[in-house]
This record gives C-alpha cells, sequence and structure tokens, in this order.
C-alpha cells in the first residue's frame, strides 16, 4: 500500500526537487527526489517514466505517468498524475492573472489535509512567486470513470455528487479561518464576473448563435442586467465552495471503487455558499428532462447529508432559497470561461450545452425573479 505524506512536499532545490515548469521536468531524476522526500521510496531510484495526456483541462495540462523503479521500491507508486500550467499562452495568462495556480496549490498545501475524502493524495504541490508556474504531483485515481460534461450522467451520479459535496463541504463549513486567508481573493473574482460577463455578451453571441438555444441568450441578457445584484446575495454560511463542481472535473468509482467520487480540478474554489456548488452541477451534468424530474430530491439529499455531518444552522427553507438563486453561477462559468480559454471545438461544444443548460434551469427554478426580487 502506498503511503502518503501529510502535507504535500514543496520544492526545494538543495534536495533534488526544484519547482519544474513543464512534462520536460518529470525527470527519473526529479521523481526519485520527490518520492524519497515523500517517505514512499526508500533505496529504490525511478529509472523510466512515460507521459499521456489526461482529460479535457482548458487552464491545465495533466499528465499520467508510468514509473519503472530500480531496487527496492515496495509501498511506492506504479502510476502518479501531474498537473502543471496550460500550455496555450492565452489560458496560461488568464490562470495567472487569476491567481488560480497559486489558489489550487495553496488549497492542497493548506486545506485539502482538513477534507481528506473526496479528494486525490498529493505528494508534490508548489507554484512561483508569479504565480505563472506550478506543480501538482497526485496519487493516480484509477482505475476509475471519468465524469463527461457532453454526455451529461445518470441520477445515481448525480446522487454521488450530492453526497460528496457534502463531504468536502461540511469539514469547513463557516469556518472563520477562511476568510482571514489572504491569498484567497474573492473580490478579484467576483469584479472578473461583474465586468466581463455583460461586456463579452455581444461577442459570445456572434461565437457561440449557431449552438445556442434562443431563450437561451434571452436568459443571459436578462442576467447581466442584474448580474451586479446577484453579488449582493452571496449571503452566509460560506465553506469551501469549488466553483467549477461539474463532470468534466470528477472520477467516479476511483480507486477501483473503493471512492465513490473524487473531485479534482481546485483552482476556482473561494469561500462561498456550499449550494452553488450542488446547483451548478445538476444544472451543467443532467440533462433537462432528468433534471426537472430530480432537482428538488437531489438537493434534499445534500442537505440532509450536510445534517448528519454536523451542520446544524442550516435550514431546508434556506438550502433550497439558495440552491435556487446560484443557478446563475452556471452562466458565469461558462460565458466568462469562453472569455478567458483558447477556443476549441470540444470547449466551444461544451460551454454552448452548458449555457443551454443553465438557462433552461434558471427558468424553471425562477431564478432572475428571485434576484430582482430580493
Amino acid at each position: 500500500m502506498t503511503h502518503f505524506p501529510d502535507q504535500p512536499l514543496r520544492h526545494d532545490p538543495a534536495a533534488g526537487h526544484p519547482l519544474i515548469h513543464d512534462g520536460d521536468g518529470l525527470t527519473p531524476e526529479w521523481l526519485t527526489a520527490v518520492l524519497r522526500a515523500a517517505g514512499v521510496l526508500s533505496d529504490g531510484a525511478v529509472t523510466g517514466v512515460t507521459q499521456e495526456p489526461i482529460g479535457h483541462g482548458m487552464l491545465g495540462l495533466n499528465l499520467r505517468l508510468k514509473l519503472t523503479y530500480d531496487g527496492d521500491a515496495s509501498g511506492a507508486p506504479e502510476r502518479l498524475v501531474a498537473k502543471m500550467a496550460a500550455l496555450g499562452e492565452e489560458s496560461r495568462e488568464s490562470g495567472a492573472s487569476l491567481n488560480l495556480y497559486m489558489r489550487e496549490t495553496r488549497f492542497y498545501q493548506e486545506l485539502a489535509p482538513r477534507i481528506r475524502t473526496g479528494l486525490p493524495r498529493a505528494f508534490f504541490a508548489d507554484h512561483s512567486d508569479d504565480g505563472r508556474t506550478f506543480c501538482l504531483l497526485f496519487e493516480d485515481m484509477a482505475p476509475a470513470r471519468m465524469g463527461d460534461q457532453l454526455e451529461g450522467c445518470s441520477v445515481a451520479d448525480a446522487r454521488a455528487a450530492m453526497k460528496t459535496a457534502a463531504a468536502l463541504h461540511a469539514p469547513l463549513w463557516e469556518d472563520p479561518a477562511l476568510p482571514k486567508m489572504e491569498w484567497i481573493d474573492r473580490s478579484t473574482v467576483t469584479a472578473l464576473y461583474q465586468q466581463t460577463l455583460p461586456n463579452y455578451l455581444p461577442e459570445f453571441e456572434k461565437r457561440m448563435k449557431h449552438l445556442l438555444e434562443p431563450e437561451a441568450m434571452n436568459v443571459a441578457k436578462g442576467y447581466a442586467a442584474c448580474i451586479e445584484k446577484y453579488f449582493t446575495l452571496h449571503a452566509a454560511p460560506w465553506t469551501v465552495s469549488h466553483q467549477d463542481y461539474r463532470l468534466d472535473n470528477m472520477m467516479f468509482d476511483a480507486r477501483g471503487g473503493a471512492l465513490p467520487l473524487a473531485v479534482l480540478d481546485w483552482q476556482t474554489f473561494v469561500p462561498g455558499p456550499g449550494a452553488l456548488d450542488v446547483s451548478y452541477f445538476n444544472g451543467a451534468g443532467l440533462l433537462p428532462d432528468d433534471r426537472r424530474q430530480h432537482e428538488e430530491s437531489l438537493a434534499r439529499l445534500y442537505h440532509e447529508a450536510l445534517q448528519a455531518q454536523g451542520v446544524s444552522d442550516y435550514s431546508w427553507a434556506q438550502c433550497w432559497h439558495d440552491y435556487r438563486l446560484h443557478a446563475a453561477h452556471g452562466l458565469n462559468m461558462s460565458i466568462v470561461g469562453t472569455a478567458i480559454t483558447t477556443p476549441t471545438e470540444r470547449g466551444d461544444r461544451m460551454l454552448s450545452t452548458m449555457v443551454n443548460r443553465h438557462a433552461r434551469q434558471m427558468i424553471d427554478l425562477g431564478t432572475l425573479a428571485l434576484i430582482e426580487s430580493a
């Protein structure tokens, strides 16, 4: 069984594991130094490494590593996953300017050890001072089933996502330390949405018109008119909110079925409402007919799971109100995501599909009326 350090390592050139910038830095020597420092490799050494790109990350590069060893490697991992900054310059600059790379690194350094479940364990996590470079080295959660944003998911998968969201949110529910962490700059993210979404909307419509349903743009324009008011309604209670809690960032039946769901890509997280994550997941991941039929029962499942883990000061009425309100977050992520990432064919199909699904959800839940009447 592989041993994991209590805290992920940080870069230490003197110990042979400096901060690396891309896949070329994942050498046998670097990996040997990291795994020895992490206490999982004693007398053996990594002698070979093969790399395979995985996932559909738009702001990061993800690689699966297969390792070969010489000497005693008992307890050392045969496979790892590395994550680094995006190769595309536009996406890399967006990730750096929004502190996404630093935020995900610090999440694994400081907060993930307090959550434990629902996350991959990290061997190494560090970033450069300017935030343009970072490296995360994780356990490989395979065999597992990757979520697919375009295909959507089953109601059974949505139930797993509700339970896992509660397990991720409960340990840091209303934690007083969260607002004091100077590296979490929520105001920058809020300003990005408030400024970019209304200004970019005409270009978004022009670029995506052939992929959008007519009512989607009507909802988007209505939301753009009240987006500033929406952000005044982000009331407590807050927790660690992933903010991009969707299928492309999830692995189901991870560790060969030992873990129902593992959640990846924490670069967008901020302190925020937990109900935002689950509303966003259901709006993005379920096909509209399934969502309409099961949405309220799924939200109740999340609320009940929170209560089972000790969250006692959050009523069902407040949870359902927050859920309906934060259906709007899907438009933040999908429209602004189009503006700040390098265009790809799959990316455009995914983001336009999300806009269509989230707009339908907002109509069904009366989200715009809820914002306007507040």
